[in-house]
């Protein structure tokens, strides 16, 4: 914006800073991608980030740029740039969390802290900078090539069916898998359509969906809801709409698919462009503004097109209201006797109790899941808080959920970012459709591991359900796991 406005000039020492600060998640994106991966593969990330570090030091630039070849114990090194790169780095991680497990078996536990990383590196970086890192750059560069091929042959058919599907897309999580295919067409074409392009139209049809939800709907708190996930979703963040608004009212959502449409049409014949990684909303314009006036007005105009299109859609389709759909509280004020509505959680582990605020998750501190507390465990058994029927139990073993008889559903999700690990370090004591009773062991963690692999174990435990609940917090402090933990009360 400032050299669009030509307010600093291109040659000045501000420009050059904020040029290369710009740069740096780029450029050292193979330290961060060796974080990621660590955890995704269950392997140490301080000791991934150090591998990524010896192909970024300056000092192995340096030799790689004079010219001169390169060895190491008499094996050829390639002289290769892995600066932006992703591939290497990922498949680096991944061979590095087999050698890591070796090494777990065959070290001594009293000197394993420090003869394990060692063994690690040992083997890790001249594995890297002999065969997986040029293997892995000769990949990437044959991604890059069929980035620029899609882009060129059927550049136009992939933004449409990207834009229609991307609320699908995060739905599964696939998005994540996107993230190479987007750095390395940043890398080498400057500019990036997948994901920075083509989830704008669905996160702006979001929006136009929830506000026609908004104005329609009788309901006054999911009102609130509604507006405050639309205006979230036109920002760039389309969670909250999704799950919360137009995937539960079933036709707003299909309203949201026509906008992907409408708008990827719009994108394509106006040759929309993102010229940096963004969240696509209202609030990534600027990454937009290196296009020119053009793209500009190509942002504007598919902006407004995905937002009119959806509004106009779900208004036309309609969809069941709320407050018509969910009398389950008046249900219970008819059927059941007022001791009966009023049900007490206890603690599924032991440990500190914390305010939902202190997650370091928006769906939880933001209390969008629903009401309820975390618990920072000090314990790997985890025990149902209630007597119920277990409704949700997924395949990565890191969240379990519970419905009780009077139909309050209760989640209890074991640390955060936690999915990525695939089940390592966890072990259910149960099975989908079980009943259990309260204070019944239900799962196992291995807490030393976990904090060792650098997750946030804090623990939420949420009411997910609770539109027309209210809460009581019945301890403090440290909580006992199988105590009284909170009162949950159904009604207005």
């Amino acid at each position: 914006m400032l050299t669009t406005f030509n307010w600093i000039a291109t040659d000045s020492s501000t420009y050059q800073i904020i040029n290369y600060c710009s740069n740096v998640i780029f450029y050292f994106l193979p330290m961060l991608l060796a974080f990621t991966s660590a955890k995704k593969f269950g392997c140490n990330p301080f000791v991934a980030v150090v591998l990524a570090g010896c192909l970024l030091h300056p000092d192995f630039i340096a030799m790689t740029n004079s010219g001169t070849p390169l060895t190491l114990f008499g094996l050829p090194v390639t002289a290769a740039s892995y600066s932006s790169s992703v591939l290497p780095i990922i498949i680096a991680i991944w061979v590095m969390s087999y050698v890591e497990r070796f090494a777990e078996r065959i070290t001594p536990s009293f000197v394993k802290y420090f003869i394990k990383p060692l063994i690690t590196l040992m083997v890790m970086i001249p594995l890297t900078l002999v065969i997986i890192g040029p293997a892995g750059a000769i990949c990437g560069n044959y991604l890059a090539m069929l980035v620029a091929w899609l882009q060129e042959q059927a550049g136009w058919l992939v933004t449409i069916v990207m834009s229609v599907i991307a609320p699908l897309i995060v739905i599964t999580g696939m998005q994540y898998a996107l993230f190479p295919l987007v750095f390395q067409s940043l890398a080498s074409l400057g500019y990036i359509v997948l994901m920075g392009v083509t989830g704008l139209p669905t996160n702006l049809g979001q929006g136009g969906a929830c506000f026609a939800v908004a104005l329609r709907t009788k309901d006054k708190e999911f009102r609130q809801l509604a507006v405050s996930a639309g205006l979230t979703a036109c920002f760039g963040i389309s969670e909250p709409a999704l799950y919360g608004v137009t995937l539960k009212l079933k036709r707003p959502f299909w309203a949201v698919l026509a906008s992907g449409f409408t708008g990827g049409i719009v994108a394509v014949i106006m040759g929309l462009r993102a010229y940096t990684f963004l969240s696509p909303g209202l609030m990534a314009f600027p990454g937009f503004i290196a296009g020119g006036v053009s793209n500009i007005l190509a942002f504007v105009v598919c902006c407004i097109v995905s937002f009119v299109t959806a509004f106009i859609l779900t208004l036309a389709l309609g969809f069941d209201d709320h407050e018509e759909t969910n009398d389950s509280k008046t249900m219970y004020k008819k059927e059941r006797p007022a001791n009966e509505i009023e049900e007490t959680l206890l603690a599924p582990v032991t440990g500190q109790i914390c305010e939902l605020s202190e997650v370091q998750d928006k769906i939880f501190s933001e209390g969008i899941l629903g009401p309820g507390l975390a618990i920072r465990p000090q314990e790997g058994q985890v025990y149902a808080p209630v007597s119920g029927t277990i409704t949700a139990l997924f395949e990565t073993r890191h969240a379990i959920g519970i419905t009780t008889e009077l139909g309050t559903e209760i989640l209890i999700h074991l640390g955060i970012d936690t999915v990525n690990l695939q089940g390592n370090g966890f072990q259910n004591k149960v099975v989908k459709g079980e009943k259990v009773n309260s204070g019944q062991l239900i799962a196992t963690m291995d807490l030393d591991r976990l904090n060792e692999l650098g997750y946030d174990m804090i623990t939420p435990v949420v009411i997910t359900n609770g539109e027309h609940v209210q809460i009581q917090q019945l301890a403090g402090g440290v909580a006992t796991a199988n105590t009284p933990l909170l009162r949950v009360k159904k009604g207005e």
